[in-house]
């Protein structure tokens, strides 16, 4: 049996399983059925090996997030003619991190999803446990009343919680900007070193916004390694910082406490870099 085709027994498999609604459930094909919708042409399956064929270098970011496969259809309503592409991600954490590479920053309420954007006329996201839900428009306008009712439909047939990943705990909530937060797994503020962070804006004193972040705990060691070979370093409160400058980032600069590992961006001169550390310290 090949891998695309165990990868989409798998996937039929938990769909089966999940909560269905006289609304939505699935249909033969074993995609999402949303009433109001019809579904138009056959399921395709992609894994993390052969999505490049569907979204060309587009893929790149999903098997970044560790994408494990992608069922698509396309479906139609009063109108409009949709592509829905369901990305099963291997974990919620990496869904919702993906979800916030690509909603640039949108994000709203909707009933039964974790996160979710609207961008009438062409697109709506969302992410509901490990599934990262898009929707594009290529045959007239999905309205925003609409692009709800199509992703509240496909919500209650996906399996998982809708409640953010625990991860995002780690992250002080103190002084931090409504749903600025994020996850990268790799190079965050373009550094190679930084892998796995969590990320979120913090306002400053005088209204400035400045980016705090912190390392998983499971590769908190590693990334520290990393830096310590090739960052500068001083001592401050007691604790180790490393540092270094970055374009349009400022100086960057982590530490770490027996809470874990974290730092902060932006930083204009290395007593700025010292009075956010603080700042980010006393909050965690």
């Amino acid at each position: 049996m090949g891998p695309i085709r165990t990868h989409r027994i798998a996937l039929l498999t938990v769909l089966t399983a999940s909560a269905l609604t006289a609304s939505c459930a699935e249909g033969p094909s074993g995609f999402p059925e949303v009433g109001g919708w019809t579904q138009a042409g056959e399921v395709r399956i992609y894994t993390a090996d052969n999505l490049w064929e569907y979204i060309n270098g587009a893929a790149v970011l999903f098997v970044e997030y560790g994408v494990r496969t992608c069922m698509t259809a396309d479906m139609s309503a009063a109108g409009v003619s949709v592509t829905v592409d369901l990305y099963e991600m291997a974990s919620p954490l990496r869904a919702v991190g993906v979800f916030k590479r690509e909603s640039a920053g949108r994000g709203e309420d909707l009933t039964g999803a974790t996160v979710a954007a609207l961008s009438p006329p062409y697109q709506a996201l969302m992410v509901k446990g490990s599934t990262y839900v898009k929707v594009n428009a290529y045959e007239g306008e999905l309205t925003e009343p609409e692009g709800r009712r199509l992703l509240q439909g496909l919500a209650a047939s996906l399996p998982g919680e809708t409640v953010m990943p625990p991860e995002f705990s780690l992250l002080p909530e103190e002084g931090k900007v409504a749903g600025s937060e994020g996850y990268q797994p790799r190079s965050l503020l373009g550094l190679e070193e930084l892998t796995d962070c969590l990320y979120a804006d913090y306002e400053g004193r005088e209204g400035e916004t400045w980016q705090g972040f912190v390392v998983l705990p499971s590769a908190a060691s590693n990334v520290w390694e990393a830096l310590a070979d090739r960052w500068e370093s001083f001592e401050h409160d007691g604790l180790t910082v490393l540092f270094r400058e970055v374009p349009y980032s400022g100086l960057v600069g982590v530490t770490r406490t027996d809470s874990g590992m974290f730092g902060v961006s932006g930083a204009a001169d290395e007593t700025q870099l010292r009075e956010r550390l603080a700042v980010f310290a006393s909050l965690r």
